[in-house]
């Protein structure tokens, strides 16, 4: 691995295990550890210019639908800047709701891709999720278990579509890099 990716891995690893990050009881380390990679990528997205207001706006992610984090990714994200900006969490129900995001959670559970396709793409928003469905509908990343270890995959295609830039250092932490049309 080369040197420089080091500090990068590194990082990710120690956010993962972060021990001043408290569970509720029913979150599964599983969602702290997707929660710390959601703050983690937020770190190497850059966003069209415009899709921040001014130069105070924060970088807000959401969740569509039901929550699995509980609380872990608000208190997470609590007084952190990536960029000089804050960041925000919000829970949203609607897809309407989507563009005023940044970073976009879609759960498992959620089915309505059609939808997200379209707010993802011209919101210029991540969309990061747990079905490999996403990644046909305009998501970027897809988490994926891979024996006892959390793994990524990028679509290249979604992230171009919704004008996102992923630096090379996560695209080389990526287990797969796909262009799902």
């Amino acid at each position: 691995m080369r040197p420089v990716l080091w500090p990068l891995l590194a990082s990710l690893v120690f956010w993962a295990g972060q021990g001043t990050v408290v569970a509720e009881p029913d979150t599964s380390k599983e969602y702290q550890i997707k929660a710390a990679f959601l703050y983690n990528f937020t770190k190497f997205i850059e966003w069209p210019a415009e899709k921040f207001p001014d130069s105070a706006a924060p970088i807000v992610i959401g969740v569509i639908g039901s929550n699995p984090f509980g609380t872990v990714l608000a208190d997470m994200i609590k007084d952190r800047k990536v960029n000089g900006r804050s960041i925000q969490f919000r829970e949203i129900n609607s897809v309407s709701e989507v563009r005023g995001l940044h970073v976009l959670f879609v759960p498992a559970a959620e089915t309505r891709f059609g939808q997200l396709a379209e707010a993802l793409r011209e919101g210029s928003v991540l969309g990061v999720g747990e079905s490999e469905v996403l990644l046909s509908y305009g998501g970027a990343i897809l988490f994926v278990q891979e024996g006892d270890k959390l793994r990524f995959e990028i679509n290249l295609n979604s992230a171009e579509r919704a004008k996102l830039k992923i630096s090379s250092q996560l695209l080389k932490l990526s287990r797969k890099i796909t262009r799902t049309p």
